[in-house]
């Protein structure tokens, strides 16, 4: 006789264990949206796919009104979404109900006519009818090609969304014209990013193929080509109450003023061209100058100096193109000061348009959140939880203490010169389940003109999608935080015969646990609300740590009624250190005769 396999003889204890272990509830997953895009001004059906749809799912979009239409299965669902008439570039989308919260995903905001016809043939291409819209995935080693008629003088913009919504495409275009010769190309652009983007203007008449594909050669990544006549990169605007920058002030002299605390706003109109604003400081109080360009629709990388006034720079900032322009020096006396504003490679033109916020105090610092690959970016928590917000503090000449303020009341202040800090925000005891809120933590410092700080979540977001330069700035300043319920009751039906018993099966999903920590089930006790006279239960009924059911026997003595009754499951747990009670959905309990 032959013994049995080794594996084979494990698998049993393998799937016996399996279903020892603790199941929790299953949170919705966000995969992707059909179609991409969605029109300005319009009212869309959006398609949203994913896993883990419940019959409660929600969507919230960082721009409009999203109502459920649909829930197709656990995979699809159909939303109606409202888009603003002034929404452009992408917008951030996120599922919730009552077990979490998904990733975010980006949506674009296009109104082009769009298509899925693609061909990977470059003598027979897709043809197009501008303007045109394409919704695809890129084709690995096979090029997608498109062919338009143009006249010569048309203007041709090609836009491709990929990284911005998300995707892990870096696409590559192509533009031949009528003889087969290329007259543009695209791959990576100051404003879109690993996205690809042209504007050219027909030198002749007839018909024009394009080419796309990874750079890479990476397929099944989604993208969205456009074709028409529009703007590429979006016209930046000064923020409300901005210092707007006057020609010419190419010299200190002629340097626009402004008083710190003021926004300001300005553009390098040429190549070489510099701008300069003057402002009087007080000594030893710390500038902070922050400049927008890029992450807000500018190609212009802004370098930044500070001159005192003999015209000498004390301080610069701006030489990693990568990063945010940012800066911070301390006044070494009182008086007057200038500061001039250039482009770092030294380009120019009508959009290198940039914003400038400026602050004044005694010392300064910076809030972040804390981030590595076991960090979140999103947090859940039920009902009287507390949530647990990992920090990291930049201080520059302040050492001292740090109020939080959010819509949560913070456990306790920073303390003085702390550098990490675990910040404590308590989940009302009263939020409703299913419920999404937007966390915005401000930090303010202590003395006469204290320092201010909003939390930033660059960085925690920049680990999450690396490939995008400047996440969307919906994302940048608040903490998503889902109110879940502490349980899901299931029970079926039960039919007990007088003088007999019946068992019961009462099943409890956990909750997931927060990410980044190993999952800590807690025993739940089971009590029976509305229970009849006469039916025993077991004095005590407790869902253990490693199950997600009990089970146990309801017995009727026989001289009970026949008749119909309403049964309520009471759970009592904890959950990351919270108390919890939750009532399930009335069952119904039926007596039947003996």
């Amino acid at each position: 006789m032959h013994s049995a396999k080794p594996s084979a003889m494990r698998l049993p204890l393998f799937l016996a264990f399996a279903l020892l272990v603790c199941r929790v509830a299953a949170m919705p997953s966000f995969s992707g949206t059909e179609p991409l895009t969605i029109a300005p001004g319009k009212t869309g059906e959006v398609k949203v796919i994913g896993n883990g749809f419940g019959d409660d799912l929600r969507l919230w979009t960082s721009f409009g009104v999203a109502k459920l239409v649909k829930r197709i299965n656990a995979q699809q669902a159909i939303f109606t979404i409202t888009a603003p008439a002034d929404a452009n570039g992408v917008g951030v989308l996120r599922l919730h109900d009552r077990s979490g919260l998904s990733d975010a995903r980006f949506i674009a905001f296009d109104s082009t006519p769009a298509t899925k016809k693609i061909s990977t043939d470059k003598t027979k291409p897709a043809l197009l009818k501008l303007p045109a819209a394409i919704d695809s995935k890129t084709g690995g080693v096979h090029s997608h090609w498109f062919a338009f008629d143009a006249k010569a003088g048309q203007r041709l913009a090609i836009e491709v969304f990929a990284e911005r919504i998300g995707s892990g495409a870096d696409p590559m275009i192509r533009l031949l014209n009528p003889m087969g010769r290329e007259v543009n190309y695209a791959d990576d652009d100051e404003v879109l990013g690993s996205d690809a983007g042209l504007v050219h203007t027909a030198k002749q008449t007839g018909q024009y193929r394009l080419e796309l594909r990874d750079v890479q050669y990476r397929g099944g990544q989604a993208y969205r080509l456009r074709v028409g006549d529009f703007e590429i990169w979006p016209k930046v605007r000064p923020a409300s109450g901005a210092v707007i920058e006057k020609e010419p002030n190419n010299t200190p002299a002629q340097a626009t003023p402004l008083s710190l605390g003021q926004p300001a706003f300005g553009r390098i109109e040429e190549p070489g061209a510099r701008d300069h604003f003057s402002f009087t400081g007080k000594k030893d109080d710390w500038v902070t100058i922050r400049a927008f360009s890029r992450s807000v629709g500018s190609p212009a990388y802004i370098y930044l100096e500070l001159l005192n006034k003999d015209g000498s720079a004390i301080a610069t900032a701006g030489t990693e193109n990568t990063r945010q322009t940012v800066l911070r020096h301390r006044l070494p006396a009182a008086g007057a000061y200038t500061l001039r504003v250039e482009e770092l490679i030294r380009a120019g033109g009508p959009h290198h348009a940039y914003r400038l916020t400026t602050h004044a105090g005694r010392g300064a610092f910076q809030l972040n959140l804390k981030t590595d690959k076991n960090k979140a970016d999103r947090f859940w928590a039920i009902p009287g939880q507390q949530v647990n917000l990992p920090l990291q503090i930049e201080r520059h000449d302040y050492d001292g203490a740090i109020t939080l303020a959010a819509d949560w009341t913070a456990a306790e202040p920073i303390q003085a010169k702390a550098k990490d800090f675990t910040a404590k925000f308590t989940v009302p005891a009263n939020a409703k389940p299913g419920t999404l809120h937007h966390l915005r933590i401000t930090g303010v410092g202590e003395g006469d003109s204290p320092a201010k700080s909003t939390l930033d979540l660059l960085a925690a977001h920049r680990a999450r999608w690396p490939q995008l330069a400047f996440p969307p700035a919906a994302l940048r300043n608040v903490v998503p935080v889902a109110v879940i319920a502490p349980t899901r009751i299931t029970v079926a039906d039960i039919k007990l015969k007088a003088g007999a018993k019946a068992k019961v099966r009462v099943t409890t999903l956990r909750p997931p646990p927060p990410i980044g920590q190993k999952a800590a089930p807690q025993p739940i006790a089971i009590t029976l609300k509305n229970l009849p006279d006469g039916i025993k239960a077991p004095e005590k009924i407790t869902v253990a740590t490693n199950k997600n059911f009990v089970e146990f026997e309801l017995s009727a003595p026989a001289e009970t009624a026949a008749g119909k009754h309403s049964l309520v499951v009471i759970a009592k747990g904890k959950y990351r250190g919270a108390d919890w009670t939750h009532e399930g959905q009335p069952v119904a309990l039926e007596v039947l005769p003996k």
